[in-house]
C-alpha cells in the first residue's frame, strides 16, 4: 500500500541545518525565479526559502501539512498554508503562480505520486513558469549508503534521468539539470575525493542534484 502524505507528516525527520546555512543552500536558485510574482514553496518546511522570497520582493506561498511548521513561518510573517499539497493543488485555479520551489520532497514519494504532483503543478503555474527541483544525489556514495536512508520517510531517490522522464511526461521542458552542494572540501578532502574517484568511480561528487524545468506554452 502507498504511504499517504499524512504517513510522510507524521514520520517526518525535521531538517536539522541551521537557519543561516539553509539560505545559503537556497541562494544560487533565486535567480531561477526572474520575472517571477507568485511563488509557490511545496512543503516550504520551516520557511527559510520563503524568507528569501520575502527579502527579494517576491511574492512567495508555502504549502505545508505539519501544523507547527506552518505555524512558525506565520509568526515570521510568511504565508503558508497548512494543508495536503496534493489536495491543494487539486482545488486551485489553473495558472495561479508563476513559478514553483520543490525542494528535498520528491524523494518522499512513488514515482506515481511524483508524476502526479508534476502534474498538478504543471495545472498551477503559468506556462513558461520555471519549477526548481533539489533531491539528494544517490551518486554520491555517502548518501547512498548512509544518508539517504536515515530518514524513515525516504521512498527512492531520483537521479536527473528519473525526473526528466517524469517531467517530460507531465508537460514540462528541461532548461538545466546539474549535482549542487553548498559545501566546499578543504584542500586535504578534495585531494581524498579525487584519489577515491580515480579508485572506485565517480561516486564522491554533489551532494544533491537539480533539475529546472520550464511549464511548456
Amino acid at each position: 500500500m502507498v504511504p499517504s502524505p499524512q504517513f510522510m507528516s507524521n514520520m517526518h525527520v525535521p531538517d536539522p541545518r541551521e537557519r543561516e546555512v539553509a539560505r545559503r543552500y537556497f541562494q544560487p536558485f533565486l535567480g531561477r525565479f526572474n520575472g517571477c510574482k507568485t511563488i509557490l514553496d511545496v512543503a516550504s518546511g520551516q520557511g527559510h526559502f520563503l524568507e528569501l522570497l520575502k527579502e527579494a520582493g517576491l511574492n512567495g506561498t508555502g504549502v505545508e501539512l505539519d501544523a507547527e511548521l506552518s505555524e512558525r513561518s506565520r509568526a515570521k510573517g510568511l504565508k503558508v498554508i497548512n494543508e495536503s499539497f496534493f489536495d491543494y493543488l487539486k482545488a486551485v485555479a489553473p495558472g495561479t503562480y508563476d513559478g514553483a520551489n520543490v525542494s528535498h520532497i520528491v524523494e518522499h514519494f512513488t514515482p506515481v505520486q511524483v508524476e502526479e504532483l508534476f502534474r498538478l503543478l504543471q495545472n498551477a503555474i503559468k506556462p513558461g513558469g520555471p519549477m526548481v527541483i533539489l533531491t539528494p544525489n544517490i551518486a554520491n556514495m555517502r548518501r547512498a549508503v548512509g544518508d539517504f536512508w536515515r530518514d524513515p520517510t525516504h521512498v527512492r531517490p531520483y537521479p536527473i534521468s528519473a525526473l526528466s522522464k517524469l517531467l517530460r511526461r507531465t508537460g514540462w521542458e528541461i532548461v538545466d539539470s546539474g549535482e549542487y552542494t553548498d559545501r566546499k572540501p578543504s584542500i586535504g578532502r578534495a585531494i581524498i575525493y579525487a584519489l577515491r574517484n580515480a579508485l572506485l568511480g565517480r561516486y564522491w561528487c554533489g551532494d544533491d542534484v537539480f533539475v529546472v524545468a520550464r511549464r511548456k506554452e
